[in-house]
C-alpha cells in the first residue's frame, strides 16, 4: 500500500447470485477455472494488482468480498505487517460468512515455473493464513500465483502441480460485466489513486485565499442576522448552492474558483453535507460524485476532506471499495480527525457491506426534507457509472 490510512482495498458486491460475482441484474457470470479467475481479478478490483495478495471469499458459488494488499515478504515468516493484513482478511472472511476462500498472490519477483524455493516467502504467507482459516471452519481452497496479469503470461499453484497461461484479462465475462455495470478498470492502483491528485499549488492557494475572504464576509452582520430570524435558512441556502452547482458542473458548464470557495464553505455546514449523502442512492449519483472529484482536486486542506468523504460515500454504496479506499485515505489526510471519513474507513476495512450504510443515505434525505428541499427519491443499489 501507499498510503497507511487503510490496510486493504475491499471490493463489496452489493448482492450475490448462485451462478458467480453480480454486477446487477442480468450480469451474473460464471467464473469456470483458475485462468480465467485470475484474470477477473483485475475486473473483481477495478484495477490491475501489483506485488498484491488478493483474498477472495466464496460461499456456495458466489463470490463475497475481494481483499487486496500489498505483498510484503519477510524472510521465512509473514512479518508484523503481513500479519495483521490475514488476521483482518480472516476475520472479514467470517463475517462474511464464507465457506471457502481463494487466494491469487501477483508478484513480478516469481519466475516462470517458480521451485519450492522462488516461493518460499509466499508459502510462509500463506501457511499463516491457511492456519487462520482452519479455526474458524474455512477453507482454504486453492492458491495461485503469477508474476502479472495480463494475456498469455504463465501460472500455476503454489506447488507447481497445476500451471497455464492466462486468457486475456479485459475480454473476460466478468470485465465485461464491469463494463455494463459502468466501472472503470484500470492499469494500477497509482492510476486510480491519480483520479484524487491535487490540483496545482497555486490553484489550491487561490481557492484557499477566496474561502478565507468568503469565510471573513459570512460572519458580518447581515448573515448573523438572517440567521438568527431563520435558524433553517442557512442549510436550506447552503444544499439549494450545492445541488445547483451539481447541475451546471454535470452539464458541462466549469465550476469557477469563487463557486469552488462558497462550495467549500457550504460543505461544511453538517446538516448540508448530511443531506448530501442522500444523493448517492438516487440519480444524481453520477453527476454528485464528478462534483466531488473536481473539489477534492481544487480544494486545499482541510476543506477536501468534506467532497471526500462524500465520494468516499457513494463510491462504497455501489461497491467500489478500492475507488472508496482511495478517496477516504486522501479525506483522513486532509483531515485526521474527520469523523465520517474515519467512520466509513473503519467501516471499509472491517468489510461492512454497503447494504449496511444505506441509512445514512436515507437519514440524508430526511434531513434535507426537514429543510424544506426535495432531493431525488433514494434508489435500488445499483452500481451507477462511477468515476
Amino acid at each position: 500500500m501507499t498510503t497507511s490510512a487503510f490496510s486493504h482495498d475491499p471490493h463489496l458486491p452489493s448482492g450475490a447470485h448462485g451462478t458467480g460475482p453480480d454486477f446487477g441484474p442480468g450480469h451474473a457470470v460464471r467464473i469456470s477455472d483458475p485462468g480465467t479467475l485470475i484474470s477477473a481479478v483485475p475486473a473483481l478490483l477495478g484495477f490491475h494488482p501489483r506485488r498484491s495478495l488478493v483474498a477472495i471469499c466464496l460461499t456456495g458459488t458466489s463470490v463475497g468480498a475481494v481483499m487486496r494488499h500489498d505483498l510484503v515478504l519477510d524472510e521465512g515468516h509473514p512479518g508484523g505487517v503481513m500479519n495483521l493484513v490475514l488476521d483482518q482478511f480472516a476475520a472479514v472472511a467470517v463475517r462474511e460468512g464464507a465457506d471457502r476462500m481463494l487466494v491469487v498472490v501477483v508478484d513480478d519477483r516469481i519466475p516462470p515455473r517458480a521451485r519450492a524455493a522462488d516461493l518460499a516467502g509466499h508459502t510462509a504467507i500463506v501457511g499463516r493464513f491457511r492456519e487462520l482459516l482452519r479455526r474458524s471452519g474455512i477453507e482454504l481452497s486453492a492458491v495461485h500465483v503469477c508474476a502479472r496479469i495480463q494475456v498469455g503470461a504463465p501460472w500455476q499453484d503454489l506447488t507447481g502441480t497445476k500451471h497455464g497461461v492466462l486468457p486475456d484479462p479485459t475480454s473476460s465475462a466478468v470485465a465485461a460485466a464491469q463494463v455494463l455495470g459502468g466501472r472503470a478498470i484500470r492499469g494500477s492502483r497509482e492510476e486510480l489513486e491519480a483520479v484524487l491528485d491535487p490540483a496545482p499549488a497555486d490553484v489550491q492557494a487561490r481557492i484557499a485565499d477566496l474561502i478565507d475572504t468568503a469565510r471573513e464576509d459570512g460572519t458580518r452582520g447581515a448573515a448573523l442576522t438572517r440567521a438568527a430570524a431563520d435558524p433553517a435558512r442557512a442549510d436550506r441556502e447552503g444544499l439549494e448552492y450545492v445541488l445547483t452547482r451539481i447541475a451546471q458542473y454535470d452539464s458541462g458548464d466549469e465550476i469557477a474558483p469563487e463557486e469552488c470557495a462558497d462550495l467549500a464553505l457550504a460543505l461544511e455546514n453538517l446538516a448540508v453535507r448530511d443531506s448530501l449523502l442522500a444523493l448517492s442512492a438516487g440519480a444524481q449519483a453520477d453527476a454528485a460524485e464528478q462534483l466531488w472529484v473536481l473539489l477534492g482536486r481544487t480544494l486545499p486542506d482541510p476543506e477536501r476532506a468534506e467532497p471526500l468523504a462524500l465520494l468516499g460515500y457513494s463510491a462504497y454504496l455501489r461497491g467500489d471499495g478500492p475507488m472508496a479506499g482511495v478517496a477516504l485515505c486522501a479525506a483522513l489526510a486532509a483531515d485526521p480527525c474527520h469523523r465520517l471519513a474515519g467512520l466509513l474507513d473503519d467501516a471499509l476495512q472491517a468489510g461492512v457491506r454497503p447494504a449496511a450504510l444505506r441509512d445514512l443515505a436515507a437519514v440524508g434525505h430526511r434531513i434535507a426534507q426537514d429543510l424544506g428541499v426535495l432531493l431525488p427519491p433514494l434508489g435500488p443499489l445499483l452500481p451507477p457509472g462511477g468515476v
